[in-house]
């Protein structure tokens, strides 16, 4: 009879995720927000959260939701993305998860460390590490390998050498002192002289103009205006957001906000 891990519980329901958007098992994702948004259909909101909170999921009126903190780096934001809708996949309960939640805490429910498992499948899949690494000529199992792979699915340092040990390619006596470095910050500075981390999609462009709303919140917000069943700052009373963030999502529409103002 064999056993499942929690984790391996993630990983499957995450490979079943890929399968099921069309993404395959190997491939980076070119921009995940957009894919949890626009192909599963579960809003995303990044705006800025209190410091250690990296982000929560729930559901209401019969709909998931997911929120992240953009005030993080772009590659925590993506796997805290990725583990939030792992647990709606997963079909857990609403959670809110902390920034110093981390693979191998002994702390972590099963409800956590299978969302933990379906967020590092679910960004880079088992296949594609092992694809990569035989691309690459089997590279060695040091501090720039974890940083390159890192780089070409666009997550941290830490998921990367989790994904290396999942795939058995580092060893025992390896995986500690890089996990180390890391600790350190030590593969910051390599990843500058190696050129790495510059990727960007909607995450990482978001931080400069928070909060990020959901593409159909704004939809439906711009149909109201359009509509004349809202103005422009009774919008952005009910959204809590400034007016020139709705003003500029309205001017991308070409929707003219000095325009539509209801008439009461």
């Amino acid at each position: 009879m064999s056993f499942v891990t929690e984790s391996e519980r993630g990983f499957a329901a995450a490979r079943e995720a890929r399968s099921r958007l069309g993404l395959g098992l190997e491939a980076p994702l070119a921009d995940a927000l957009l894919l949890i948004e626009d192909v599963a259909g579960v809003p995303v909101t990044v705006l800025a959260l209190p410091t250690g909170l990296a982000g929560l999921q729930g559901r209401k009126h019969g709909r998931s939701y997911i929120f992240v903190n953009g005030l993080e780096s772009a590659a925590r934001q993506r796997f805290t993305l990725a583990h939030e809708f792992g647990h709606v996949e997963l079909g857990h309960a609403g959670s809110v998860d902390y920034t110093s939640d981390g693979f191998g805490d002994g702390r972590r429910t099963p409800t956590e460390i299978q969302a933990d498992g379906f967020a590092a499948e679910f960004l880079a899949p088992a296949d594609g590490v092992r694809r990569w690494l035989g691309a690459v000529g089997e590279p060695p199992n040091d501090l720039e390998t974890v940083v390159r792979l890192a780089d070409h699915f666009h997550v941290s340092a830490e998921t990367a050498l989790y994904r290396l040990q999942v795939a058995r390619h580092l060893t025992k006596g390896k995986y500690e002192p890089i996990r180390v470095q890391i600790r350190d910050h030590e593969h910051t500075a390599l990843c500058r002289r190696l050129g790495l981390g510059d990727f960007e999609d909607t995450l990482s462009r978001a931080a400069a103009k928070l909060p990020r709303l959901p593409r159909a919140t704004v939809n439906q917000a711009a149909a109201a205006f359009e509509r004349g069943l809202l103005t422009v700052d009774q919008i952005t009373q009910l959204l809590d957001i400034d007016r020139a963030l709705i003003e500029g999502e309205f001017e991308r529409r070409g929707i003219e906000p000095g325009h539509h103002e209801p008439d009461y």
